[in-house]
């Protein structure tokens, strides 16, 4: 999919028409406009956030809503009974078709003052085939954000509308966005999810809840059954509820505690002390595991076999009462009264010899049957001797183990103690002397929540897990009690159908997540390594799919939380490089042509390098036409000389605005402007 054009019409600051057609070449992709600071280069972002989804972008002082959208300069103009059009039109292409978006507003002035209001909305839509322009298609306008969100998906506009001004906050497009959400988008997984939200997860509605309400049953006990299960199905569905809620204190808690993280690392000025302070967490965490480890350690091993410890007693005075009885053993071991029935009843004895009835050797076949359990319980005593011997040798053991693995455990514990009040002690230090012991104390606050809501969590989830194997084990008594029918047996088999391709669904969707997981913390790392000049740092995303920068230390990489402005960029520039690159791979492997044009979305950049070095100018800009189809970017003219994009440039523009004047005209450049 690229951009074809795009026209503004009294659209903020700019006055009139103004158009500008951007490069669709397979070589050259790229459209440069350039302008300078306070011009307009962000308002054509917004234009096109405006003409596809009918909404704009806050920054740090406005909300979307107190934007004006219409000219100031039509505005002055108009009085109580005049009437004046917003209007973005926007043209996109793919391999067959032309998609013509035309969103506009008309505005009446609340006259004396200088203030628009809304009279009337208006968003249209055709489609017209390549091959035929005359003939075009009008799209329903009920079809018309379905369509668009399908073409431009609303939660990737923050990837695809790229702005470096904004995009420097600690999630990506300065909102908290559903990162992994937007990465099953643009990798494919999503139609896993759907696949298996319409099957199973999606509640009352879904296929297998619907087919299972078809099977019927009859009696009190089956509809006892029932009930239960229906139950167990709606306190799932209110457990998951009560989960989402959770998780978004969570993420809420966590913000918080990131915020302070980052306000004490800014302003810290004792570095040994901090120095100090990172280092005693990793240890005191180090320490904990080890303690749990081995504590774990010494209860399974209390657990696997303290029953020879506690059985000593009772096996020590049993021993001692069979020897009191002077039991004589006259049995063969192993033998058992079974084993002389069937060689009596075959007639024939192990060594070939012929048994007859009332025969010496019958005689001594009984005789020997006598001495055997239960008749005889000399044979038990021999096995039970045996045991309990074992038992005792295995308990003896055991006792000398438990005793060094609880000296493991004290000293283990010892010395977490040991870490965690020398950890106090320099909190203290940090407190008196930055006096942040307040801060602290919030943030203490703010972690023993994330502490309660995740066990809250994990108890909940654990209901879930006891509320499904209840229903599996209701619904295997529901099916035993089922009606033997046709109709039950055609429902049956379709439920059954369902569910296998429910878990076939699930395990495909696990391991392409794990596959596709990996591949990009692999690609993001390559990618950050050849668009930004630091060879002691690497980005990764973490299983949460959060974008972390890491440094490299004498123990390893850590994370590294206090960014810069240009870092917080280029972590993000090097995650968007990295899906938009993954999703046109993915596409041209399906389509078997490394020529083939792809679902991928344009890149539009609205100052991306205005906060990053020279050198990394270059790194990023070469990168991007090879990952995009279509590069479209709003920049100042000083940075455009240290992209090195000229050979690229298929399109160029640059604003023109008077200093007299307060609106701006969109020009063509020849190449000696820009």
């Amino acid at each position: 999919m690229k951009f074809e054009s795009i026209t503004m019409e009294n659209f903020m600051r700019y006055k009139g028409r103004n158009h500008i057609e951007f490069s669709c070449d397979d070589v050259k992709n790229v459209t440069v406009v350039l302008g300078d600071n306070t011009v307009g280069k962000t308002t054509i972002a917004q234009a096109f956030r405006w003409g596809l989804y009918g909404a704009l972008m806050a920054n740090g002082t406005k909300s979307a809503g107190d934007f004006q959208l219409l000219n100031t300069d039509i505005l002055e103009m108009m009085d109580a009974n005049s009437r004046a059009k917003v209007k973005v039109e926007i043209a996109a292409v793919d391999e067959e078709k032309r998609y013509i978006i035309t969103r506009e507003t008309t505005y009446t002035r609340a006259f004396p003052k200088l203030e628009s209001r809304e009279f009337q909305k208006k968003c249209a839509m055709r489609i017209t085939e390549l091959e035929d322009m005359e003939s075009y298609v009008e799209v329903d306008s009920n079809e018309i954000e379905t369509l668009i969100n399908e073409l431009f998906p609303k939660n990737l506009s923050h990837y695809f509308l790229f702005d470096g001004e904004r995009w420097n906050d600690v999630s990506v497009g300065g909102v908290r966005e559903n990162i992994k959400e937007s990465v099953h988008i643009l990798t494919g997984l999503s139609a896993y999810r759907e696949a298996k939200n319409h099957l199973k997860d999606m509640g009352s509605n879904s296929v297998i809840k619907k087919f299972r309400s078809e099977i019927k049953g009859s009696g009190a006990v089956y509809d006892n059954l029932e009930a239960e299960r229906k139950k167990l199905e709606r306190d799932i569905e209110k457990l998951w509820d009560e989960i989402e809620i959770l998780e978004v204190n969570i993420r809420n808690y966590e913000k918080k505690n990131e915020d302070i993280e980052r306000f004490l690392a800014e302003n810290h000025n004792t570095e040994e002390l901090q120095r100090k302070k990172k280092h005693l967490e990793l240890l005191c965490e180090s320490q904990r595991k080890q303690s749990l480890y081995s504590y774990k350690t010494l209860v399974n091993a209390i657990s696997d076999k303290a029953y020879m410890v506690f059985a000593q007693p009772m096996l020590r005075a049993s021993m001692e009462l069979l020897k009191s009885a002077k039991m004589e053993r006259r049995d063969i071991p192993y033998m058992r009264q079974a084993t002389i029935d069937y060689i009596i009843k075959n007639k024939r004895c192990i060594c070939g010899h012929e048994i007859k009835k009332d025969s010496s050797e019958y005689f001594a076949l009984m005789e020997q049957r006598n001495y055997l359990p239960p008749a005889d319980v000399g044979s038990i005593i021999g096995d039970f001797e045996r045991t309990a011997n074992r038992w005792y040798r295995k308990g003896d053991e055991l006792l000398e183990e438990i005793d060094d693995y609880a000296k493991e455990v004290d000293e283990n514990v010892r010395e977490y103690h040991d870490s965690c009040n020398r950890y106090e002690k320099l909190q203290k230090q940090l407190d008196e002397h930055i006096d942040f012991a307040e801060k602290r104390k919030t943030q203490r606050f703010y972690k023993s929540e994330i502490q309660r809501f995740s066990k809250e969590k994990g108890e909940k989830e654990g209901r879930i897990e006891a509320c499904k194997k209840r229903i599996e084990t209701t619904e295997k008594e529901m099916q035993s009690l089922e009606a033997r029918n046709e109709r039950n047996r055609i429902w049956r088999q379709r439920l059954e159908i369902a569910e296998e391709l429910y878990r076939q669904l699930d395990k495909e969707f696990s391991e392409q997540e794990n596959k596709i997981f990996l591949e990009l913390n692999r690609q993001i790392q390559e990618n950050f390594s050849k668009m930004f000049n630091a060879k002691d740092k690497k980005i990764e995303l973490t299983p949460k799919y959060e974008i972390q920068m890491l440094y490299r230390t004498q123990q390893g990489y850590r994370e590294e939380k206090n960014l810069s402005e240009g870092e917080k960029i280029a972590r993000n520039f090097a995650f968007i490089v990295t899906i938009m690159d993954f999703s046109r791979r993915k596409k041209q492997e399906k389509t078997g042509h490394e020529t083939a044009d792809s679902d991928t979305l344009p890149i539009v950049l609205d100052g991306p390098f205005s906060k990053l070095g020279d050198e990394n100018i270059e790194l990023i800009a070469k990168v991007l036409p090879q990952v995009s189809e279509q590069v479209i970017i709003f920049m100042l003219k000083k940075d455009w000389e240290y992209t090195k994009l000229d050979p690229y440039v298929g399109s160029r523009y640059y604003i023109d605005k008077k200093p007299e004047e307060s609106f701006a005209t969109i020009k063509p450049a020849g190449e000696e402007t820009v």
